[in-house]
Protein backbone atom coordinates (compact mmCIF):
# COMPACT_ATOMS: atom_id res chain seq x y z
CA UNK A 1 0.00 0.00 0.00
CA UNK A 2 1.02 3.38 -0.77
CA UNK A 3 2.43 5.76 1.91
CA UNK A 4 2.86 9.46 1.23
CA UNK A 5 5.58 11.54 2.61
CA UNK A 6 5.35 12.64 6.61
CA UNK A 7 4.54 16.10 7.38
CA UNK A 8 7.86 16.91 8.72
CA UNK A 9 9.06 15.79 5.51
CA UNK A 10 6.41 17.84 3.14
CA UNK A 11 7.27 20.56 5.45
CA UNK A 12 10.72 20.61 4.72
CA UNK A 13 10.22 20.55 1.44
CA UNK A 14 7.53 23.19 1.55
CA UNK A 15 10.72 25.38 3.36
CA UNK A 16 12.90 24.68 0.97
CA UNK A 17 10.94 25.46 -2.31
CA UNK A 18 10.01 28.72 -0.09
CA UNK A 19 13.68 29.94 -0.32
CA UNK A 20 13.40 30.11 -4.48
CA UNK A 21 11.84 33.48 -4.87
CA UNK A 22 11.54 32.86 -8.49
CA UNK A 23 8.93 30.64 -7.68
CA UNK A 24 5.62 32.09 -7.75
CA UNK A 25 3.22 28.68 -6.47
CA UNK A 26 3.72 25.49 -6.07
CA UNK A 27 0.34 23.75 -8.34
CA UNK A 28 1.01 19.60 -6.98
CA UNK A 29 3.16 17.80 -4.22
CA UNK A 30 2.67 14.30 -4.80
CA UNK A 31 5.04 11.77 -3.59
CA UNK A 32 5.36 7.70 -4.05
CA UNK A 33 6.96 5.39 -1.92
CA UNK A 34 9.96 3.66 -3.55
CA UNK A 35 11.83 1.45 -0.54
CA UNK A 36 12.07 2.70 2.41
CA UNK A 37 12.42 6.12 0.50
CA UNK A 38 9.87 8.16 -1.48
CA UNK A 39 9.85 9.75 -4.71
CA UNK A 40 8.85 13.35 -4.89
CA UNK A 41 6.85 14.72 -7.94
CA UNK A 42 6.25 18.13 -8.01
CA UNK A 43 4.88 20.93 -10.73
CA UNK A 44 5.94 24.81 -9.75
CA UNK A 45 4.77 27.91 -11.66
CA UNK A 46 7.44 30.46 -12.62
CA UNK A 47 6.59 33.75 -14.48
CA UNK A 48 6.58 33.03 -18.02
CA UNK A 49 9.15 35.39 -19.39
CA UNK A 50 11.54 33.76 -17.61
CA UNK A 51 13.86 31.68 -19.98
CA UNK A 52 13.45 27.90 -20.44
CA UNK A 53 17.18 27.54 -19.65
CA UNK A 54 17.37 29.60 -16.26
CA UNK A 55 13.87 27.78 -15.02
CA UNK A 56 15.21 24.26 -16.02
CA UNK A 57 18.45 25.65 -13.79
CA UNK A 58 16.51 26.71 -11.07
CA UNK A 59 13.99 23.83 -11.09
CA UNK A 60 18.02 21.64 -11.40
CA UNK A 61 18.72 23.46 -8.29
CA UNK A 62 16.13 23.03 -5.96
CA UNK A 63 15.92 19.31 -6.95
CA UNK A 64 19.78 19.16 -5.68
CA UNK A 65 18.48 20.50 -2.22
CA UNK A 66 15.07 18.05 -1.56
CA UNK A 67 16.91 15.14 -2.88
CA UNK A 68 20.00 15.98 0.34
CA UNK A 69 16.68 15.44 3.16
CA UNK A 70 17.17 11.55 4.18
CA UNK A 71 13.75 9.33 2.94
CA UNK A 72 14.19 11.23 -0.28
CA UNK A 73 14.95 8.41 -3.56
CA UNK A 74 14.59 10.68 -6.14
CA UNK A 75 12.60 14.22 -7.11
CA UNK A 76 10.88 15.04 -10.74
CA UNK A 77 10.06 18.39 -11.27
CA UNK A 78 7.65 20.18 -13.57
CA UNK A 79 7.87 23.82 -14.61
CA UNK A 80 4.83 26.02 -15.74
CA UNK A 81 5.40 29.52 -16.89
CA UNK A 82 2.26 31.88 -15.63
Amino acid sequence: MDVSIDEHTKDAILNLIHNYKEIKSIENIYSTPSGYKHIIILTICLDGNMSTFDSHNLADSLEKDIKKLDNIYDVIIHVNPI
